[in-house]
């Protein structure tokens, strides 16, 4: 086989000739001559250097003996700046997966755990980056902070209370089905505003959060990673957690108690538009809501409404900070972010609803 390179060669002429050669270098057996003459040729272009580095690889990896026709040197002065042997294979179209089970519970037990791993090491990351902000708060991006506290809170604002609205409207008209069975249906004032605080307003905020924000954020930072603006921040001696992670950690944390106020406002104002259709006058809804609303509560919501915000922005920038170098990875990235916060707030609230049972919150 002999693979002829001339001075006049293009890239499209170059590309047509990598389609056939490569292929028929693939199936060459082994001990077969692959010949590169580059006699009329005294300097290679990229496309032509390219495709000499990956023939000079499927040679040496098929064991085919190769044979250079090289008078002027130039493909000489290409191997010896790109060694063959540092050019890994180049992988077209999507990886394929293993049918056997056992593989496949390998391959994801192993990935869980290294997935494990690097989130504890992120998180010692940000630990020790919140502890020293406390020290010097003036290190934090407060203006990057600002803007992405507009971005995950404001910008969130109209979905937020459109969620929140109609949920406290389905509540009321699941409960009020129920209890006008025994002319009660006025406590569903006091079931609403209890459920919207303690449990439903911070976990429907969070559900928001993590799919409209936290996949944003990994996807962010992925295409930074993807770009090497990663590597740029690094080679400046600038660690990009706390460069980029941190500001929208804090952002995430914040706007999180925000954002659970407003949906929950939403949901009572919800639940009083479906109690006063039902001949309950507003005052009366409006006292049982004031009645039922205990400062233990409000705190225990906003409390938990941040340390899921919390969640959401360490799970979102953790993944996009190890995301892959190909748009597939960024996207991978996206759904690893919203899926892993959604596990972790589940977590969370469970362990917040046994610590408030023991406590007799």
């Amino acid at each position: 086989m002999v693979v002829k390179f001339n001075n006049a060669m293009n890239a499209d002429e170059v590309s047509a000739l990598w389609t056939r050669t490569v292929a028929e270098a693939a199936a060459s057996q082994s001990g077969a001559t692959l010949t590169l003459d580059a006699s009329d040729c005294a300097t290679l272009g990229g496309a032509a250097s390219a495709l000499a580095v990956e023939l000079r690889r499927i040679a040496n990896e098929r064991g085919l003996k190769l044979e250079l026709r090289d008078p002027h040197g130039s493909l000489d002065t290409v191997f010896r700046v790109f060694p063959a042997e540092k050019f890994a294979k180049i992988e077209t179209g999507l990886s394929g997966r293993s049918h056997s089970l056992a593989a496949q519970v390998g391959e994801s037990t192993m990935r869980i755990w290294r997935d494990f791993v690097e989130q504890l090491a992120f998180l010692g990351e940000m630990v020790s980056g919140f502890l020293r902000l406390m020290f010097h708060p003036g290190r934090l991006r407060w203006r990057e902070t600002l803007v992405c506290f507009e971005r995950a809170g404001i910008d969130a604002l109209p979905i937020t209370l459109l969620i929140g609205f109609l949920i406290g409207l389905i509540l009321a008209f699941m409960s009020a089905a129920s209890l006008r069975q025994f002319g009660v249906e006025v406590y569903v004032a006091d079931l609403i505003a209890i459920g919207l605080f303690r449990e439903l307003g911070p976990i429907i905020t969070s559900i928001i959060l993590a799919g409209r924000s936290g996949s944003a954020f990994a996807a962010e930072i992925g295409t930074m990673k993807v770009n090497e603006e990663l590597d740029a921040l690094v080679t400046f001696g600038i660690r990009p957690a706390m460069f980029l992670a941190m500001p929208r950690v804090v952002a995430a944390t914040l706007v999180m108690p925000v954002l659970t106020i407003f949906a929950v406002t939403a949901g009572l104002v919800g639940g009083a538009m479906v109690l006063v259709s039902m001949q309950v006058p507003p005052v009366t809804y409006l006292n049982h809501v004031t009645d039922s609303i205990t400062l233990p509560n409000v705190l225990f919501g906003l409390g938990k409404s941040a340390v899921f915000g919390t969640l959401v922005g360490m799970v979102g920038c953790s993944h996009g900070l190890q995301t892959g170098r190909t748009a597939d990875a960024v996207g991978r990235a996206a759904t690893a972010a919203v899926v892993g916060s959604l596990v972790l707030i589940t977590v969370f609230d469970g362990a917040f609803a046994v610590v408030a049972y023991f406590a007799g919150v």
